[in-house]
């Protein structure tokens, strides 16, 4: 809109509301009461505001990663697209290291533009939002969703993510099914609420068959490759009396990583060590042995978030807080009964 015909924020001044207010208004928003609605649309009529429908763009959804080479994140965005497409809408990747020339997305001159722009709202995908930031969304009135988030959202936020502590006592009850023991833990970031959660759901599953935690079995990192490279060396160059005979990670590629450890040390797997992983990312299958991991329902959470957005925006009621959809452990080769435990079965 060229400077000189009549703004969205000058709407909002003569109406006396804020200028995400004039939008919803304008945008007829359930959210919006009859008579904000009235003040909006007579603000409008005065000042001759006439939202162009003729060539309209195509609407946009901001779809924010900070990471978009690994498949958990590929798999989350296959979902999304075809939710997006379904919808008639599309779908704007963003990645959130800055380019040089380039508005960092979550900034807020980024937040300002998204707003300016009329956009339906904002995907975060395990991105850490600050105060700040969940201040910014609010005031300029962003729809947003967030995806697996790396802190704890507030209660009037949505947020899609999994059972990551129902994933985290499947992985290791299975384990101790199998008859292991001593079990070691690679927690990913420190700090990540996903990677707490699944901590949790390891520790509880301890609890629940009486067995112990050694802290030494709890290694933190990433969720890098080389972080499980890293953590596997350390948990199974511990003493014997104290090295694992299985491994929970936090992640497949930390998963993997152990598997490289375990090999550099000349363990094999399941027979020396077995591993569990966690995403069920396409490189599990491929894996050799195949990785038992926890299946996240990924492409599901990546469809669940758009439709929620396209919800939040039209105003309509949903479930505030967080949307968690159930986790699974899918079983391959890479985990077997510890050789103790085979040992004495055959006496």
């Amino acid at each position: 809109m060229s400077d000189d015909k009549p703004r969205l924020d000058e709407v909002a001044r003569i109406a006396q509301v804020s200028r995400a207010t004039a939008s919803k208004a304008l945008n007829g928003r359930s959210d919006v009461s009859d008579a904000t609605r009235v003040k909006v649309l007579a603000a409008a009529e005065e000042v001759g505001y006439r939202r162009s429908t003729i060539g309209a763009p195509q609407p946009l959804i901001a779809w924010v990663a900070d990471n978009l080479t690994t498949t958990y994140t590929l798999d989350i965005l296959r979902g999304s697209a075809m939710a997006a497409q379904e919808a008639g809408i599309g779908l704007v990747t963003q990645y959130t290291a800055t380019h040089q020339g380039a508005l960092p997305p979550l900034g807020d001159d980024w937040f300002d533009a998204v707003a300016g722009h009329e956009w339906l709202g904002v995907i975060a995908v395990t991105s850490r939002l600050s105060r700040h930031q969940v201040t910014r969304i609010r005031d300029r009135g962003i729809s947003f969703v967030a995806i697996d988030p790396a802190n704890t959202m507030p209660a009037d936020m949505t947020s899609i993510g999994a059972t990551n502590w129902n994933g985290g006592v499947d992985a290791t009850q299975h384990l101790v099914d199998l008859g292991h023991r001593r079990i070691g833990f690679v927690r990913g970031t420190v700090g990540s609420v996903p990677a707490s959660e699944r901590l949790q759901g390891y520790l509880s599953a301890l609890s629940m068959n009486d067995l112990p935690h050694d802290p030494r079995l709890v290694v933190g990192s990433s969720f890098e490759y080389e972080d499980g490279v890293q953590a596997g060396l350390h948990l199974l160059s511990l003493d014997e009396e104290v090295r694992p005979t299985a491994i929970v990670a936090c992640n497949d590629p930390l998963a993997l990583g152990v598997y490289s450890a375990a090999r550099h040390l000349g363990m094999q797997i399941p027979d020396d060590v077995s591993v569990v992983g966690y995403d069920d990312s396409l490189m599990a299958g491929l894996a050799t042995p195949g990785l038992t991991t926890v299946h996240q329902p990924l492409q599901d959470m990546g469809s669940s978030a758009v439709r929620t957005l396209l919800a939040v925006h039209a105003g309509r009621s949903i479930t505030e807080g967080p949307v968690r959809l159930a986790t699974t452990l899918v079983v391959r080769d890479s985990t077997a009964a510890p050789l103790e435990v085979v040992a004495a079965s055959a006496r």
